[in-house]
């Protein structure tokens, strides 16, 4: 193709974070003579599968954060799950935010719906989502130290947008897409579980 291995490398993984591509090794030699493993690459289901998944993602934790109408107990769950297994699922995270929204009521929602209708790119629009779930978060727990790691979490949560050289625009557009199918299919307030 006429590229060093270096950049063929840095155009796989490219592929490999976009859910394209995934990374196995093949050891070098045998194992008595040692060596370094090579990295081979191979093709995965590709974006319809990726897309999918990110929308039963974001589905079941919205439903699981919806539940929950105590705030505290709603950014507790949410902190030990970053902590445990969210990792940089974006479906997962920004069903949390969501799921603030819905529980903070009719108006909010109408916020979400709104933003989601709007002509912004799917980046923005997950952005502005998040910013939505935050104030309505934050205006629910008053100044504490649970609203302070909550704000941090919303931190790391936009670290892992701006990494959008490493997140594929089609994975943000079907996250903004099953967040408006998402929002169609829960048009009211859901019945939200008291503490």
């Amino acid at each position: 193709m006429g590229i060093s291995a270096w950049t063929a490398y840095g155009l796989l993984r490219e592929l490999e974070r976009s859910g394209l591509a995934q990374r196995g090794y093949a050891l070098g030699g045998t194992s008595r003579q040692g060596g370094r493993a090579r990295i081979l690459f191979s093709p995965t289901a590709g974006p319809v599968t990726l897309a999918a998944e990110v929308a039963e993602r974001l589905q079941a934790a919205f439903e699981r954060f919806a539940a929950i109408a105590d705030e505290r107990l709603a950014a507790r769950d949410y902190l030990s799950s970053t902590l445990q297994d969210a990792g940089d699922d974006l479906g997962f995270h920004l069903g949390y935010w969501m799921g603030r929204l819905e529980a903070a009521g009719q108006n909010a929602q109408a916020a979400a719906r709104a933003l989601l209708e709007g002509t912004a790119g799917p980046g923005a629009k997950i952005q502005g989502l998040f910013a939505l779930g935050l104030g309505a978060s934050l205006a629910r727990l008053a100044p504490s130290r649970l609203a302070s790691r909550i704000t941090d979490a919303g931190t790391g949560f936009v670290s892992l947008l701006d990494d959008g050289q490493r997140t594929p625009e089609a994975l943000l557009a079907a996250l903004v897409e099953a967040a408006r199918a998402l929002l169609r299919r829960h048009p009211g307030a859901s019945g939200v579980l008291a503490p």
